[in-house]
């Protein structure tokens, strides 16, 4: 079993973009925070993209 802690809840927005560019923004808002790890919990991809996920250490 994984003890991992929920650090924070996050979401990123961004304009005319791709997939991998919205996975970027999350990854460097989870090493800001200090955390580890990150579950996806919505993911929206057109002219204006979404995602919000979870962090955890």
């Amino acid at each position: 079993e994984t003890d991992m802690k929920e650090v924070a809840h996050v979401s990123v927005s961004s304009i005319n973009t791709n997939p991998e560019s919205i996975i970027q923004l999350l990854q460097n808002k989870t090493e800001a925070s200090g955390a580890h790890y990150y579950r996806i919990t919505s993911f929206h991809i057109d002219n204006q993209s979404h995602a919000t996920a979870i962090l955890y250490k």
